[in-house]
């Protein structure tokens, strides 16, 4: 069970494995992942989820002997006595009858009120369970259930709900541990993808989930996507600046995952506010997010412009992030699937802080050790039979290409996505410490750098660094030439605006937020935004852009309140 030096115990050594994980480029490579050691459970009777079965089982090949079907109905959640009827009871059956797993079995036959077996796995042709559609997550809690806890156990400990795949996680040592409260990982941190095995006791359980089948089927075909190109894209993070207390581990996580975020080459993007992201915060070609502490998606990811690249990681930390994960609109987990994320985590209920995944871990292991999901998943969670689910491909492998690869096969192949792996090379020969002058060079020499936005916004971003603004200037206005998507058009316009600012270019700062005010309709109820446009057509007299503004702060706030403008 749970105890305060166990936490300590664990923390320092995801301190070590953030070390490594950052210390090292190319790391080794675990065992490939194997579709026969995949059983995918979903439901008999409701099509959805026999659907998301079948389709995941051809994409990746899963022997039709490891698909199990279980009567119970789509639902969101089960009892305590229908889970351990229709679904454990059920699985440990099918699992034995099928040759996938094999148990010592511990009966109490003295006893006049004999207790429930205790089973352990002995042998194992399977390591990953799999979840489908409408399978229910959240396993209510048990009023009925009497049990001896010990009573230093303080309440908040003293719970027996739990998330089912939790539960199932434990399936390999199902009655050695109690219902109530949370059970150790065996497998926390483990950096060995070996030892992630039933026989040590844990089943590797996700889920292909969401608001609707197609969403749950898209993770394996997302997920396979980015395998053949490799992870690629920015990476947002948001954080709280939080010095001290209870709640400074979720920064401190967060950091870690900025950290390796960086080492790995991808663009990082860290905000230290104690808000959440704006919702005008221009988020563009997401492949890794984390961020906290906000009870439902808002800012960006409140938007429908989110531009989340295939394979792409979220995680949002809040106690309830996944209790809604069928809701497009609730928590954090159902729409961070819904805008396009293929791989996430979350809570069906309140977990604590210090129970929950660590994200530094999970990308860690993803990165590092070439892990799959199913297995970073598992390990970078300190305690089972818990509150968290793990939703996407647990053969997942995004990281299963190093640089060098990615870079031949697309240059072979003639893919635009080369222009993210040069991207890549030289924002971590930056964070290496090689020359700045000649990484820029380099961008600009490639033939590809002609026909990317993406690339010619780096170059650009790279001039702005160091105060050259002009260059930077330039090479901005190249890339809003060529194909931008969305967010990345709204983020070079304001840019564009802040340099020719301070540049004395007014007229042309001016020229670009009205291009951002007639292409993004958000920004035309942003008060700061307005109250700038203001500012600078003052700055140079204009008096009818003075004056249409002016009738859009008043729109805004009382006429009285805009009496300072200088109008």
């Amino acid at each position: 069970m749970f105890s305060p030096g166990f936490f300590k115990q664990r923390f320092s050594f995801g301190t070590w494995l953030l070390f490594l994980s950052c210390s090292l480029w190319i790391g080794p490579v675990s065992i490939l992942a194997n579709p026969e050691e995949v059983v995918v459970v979903y439901l008999e009777n409701d099509p959805d989820s026999t659907e998301v079965a079948q389709h995941y089982a051809q994409k990746r090949r899963v022997p039709s002997k490891n698909l199990i079907g279980l009567g119970i109905s789509p639902s969101t959640s089960i009892s305590r006595v229908d889970y351990s009827l229709n679904v454990q009871g059920v699985l440990l059956r099918e699992l034995q009858e099928r040759g996938l797993m094999s148990f010592d079995v511990e009966v109490d036959e003295r006893s006049r009120n004999p207790a429930p077996p205790k089973y352990r796995c002995t042998s194992s042709k399977i390591r990953y369970l799999v979840l489908c559609y409408g399978f229910p997550y959240q396993l209510q809690k048990d009023t009925n259930l009497v049990e001896q806890i010990p009573p230093n156990i303080p309440n908040e400990g003293r719970r027996n709900e739990a998330a089912v795949d939790s539960e199932l996680a434990l399936l390999p040592q199902l009655g050695h541990h109690p219902f109530w409260g949370a059970i150790s990982n065996p497998a926390y941190s483990a950096t060995n993808s070996a030892l992630l095995h039933p026989t040590n006791g844990v089943l590797m359980v996700t889920r292909l989930d969401g608001p609707d089948k197609d969403i749950a089927k898209s993770l394996v075909d997302k997920a396979m996507q980015a395998e053949s190109t490799g992870l690629l894209g920015n990476a947002y993070f948001d954080l709280r600046n939080i010095k001290e207390g209870p709640y400074r581990p979720g920064d401190q996580w967060l950091t870690n995952m900025a950290t390796i975020s960086r080492r790995l080459g991808f663009s990082t993007y860290v905000d230290n506010q104690p808000e959440t992201l704006p919702s005008t915060f221009p988020m563009s070609h997401v492949a890794l997010y984390g961020g906290w502490y906000s009870a439902n998606a808002d800012g960006p990811f409140y938007l429908p412009e989110v531009e989340f690249m295939p394979g792409a990681i979220g995680y949002h930390i809040h106690s309830y992030s996944a209790a809604s994960l069928r809701s497009r609109t609730h928590g954090w987990t159902g729409p961070l699937l819904t805008h396009g994320v293929t791989a996430s985590m979350g809570c069906v209920y309140e977990p604590y802080l210090s129970f929950t995944p660590n994200p530094g871990i999970l990308l860690a292991l993803l990165a590092q050790f070439k892990f799959t999901l199913g297995e970073a998943g598992t390990a970078c969670q300190p305690f089972l039979s818990w509150m968290n689910v793990v939703v996407g491909d647990p053969l997942y492998r995004p990281f299963a290409k190093d640089l060098l690869d990615m870079e031949r096969d697309l240059e072979r192949a003639e893919d635009p996505l080369l222009a993210w792996v040069i991207m890549r090379k030289v924002n971590f020969h930056l964070v290496n410490g090689r020359d700045e002058t000649v990484l820029r060079q380099y961008i600009i020499e490639q033939p590809i750098t002609r026909q990317s936005s993406v690339l010619n916004e780096k170059v650009a971003m790279m001039f702005a660094e160091k105060s050259m603004l002009r260059q930077a200037i330039e090479w901005s206005e190249k890339a809003l030439e060529l194909p931008t998507s969305f967010q990345q058009r709204t983020r070079l316009l304001l840019n564009l605006a802040e340099w020719k600012e301070m540049l004395a270019d007014i007229k042309g700062a001016i020229g670009h937020l009205k291009q951002v005010e007639s292409e993004r309709r958000l920004y035309r109820d942003l008060l700061p935004f307005r109250e700038k446009q203001h500012r600078l057509a003052r700055l140079v007299g204009d008096s009818e852009e003075m004056d249409r503004i002016k009738k859009e702060l008043d729109r805004l706030v009382p006429t009285s309140a805009t009496n300072d403008t200088g109008s």
